[in-house]
């Protein structure tokens, strides 16, 4: 456990931090455009975006596979 801005943070938490930092990889997959656009709507009322959405999900995959 690590003390930052007065706040402990788990070695998770640090972990899933420095995951979403330097963002270099781009990727790209294949969807149905409407898939694609309900997904889009879907973030936007919920005040976040596509990218937070899925790097989220693959956050909470690492973690349910015990890999962080």
């Amino acid at each position: 456990m690590t003390l930052v801005c007065g706040v402990i943070m788990s070695i998770k938490t640090e972990k899933i931090i420095d995951l979403t930092r330097n963002k270099t990889k781009k990727t790209s997959i294949m969807l149905n455009e409407e898939l694609w656009d309900l997904f889009k709507q879907a973030c936007r009322q919920n005040n976040t975006t596509p990218t937070l959405c899925v790097e989220k999900w693959i956050i909470n995959y690492i973690d349910e596979n015990d890999l962080l």
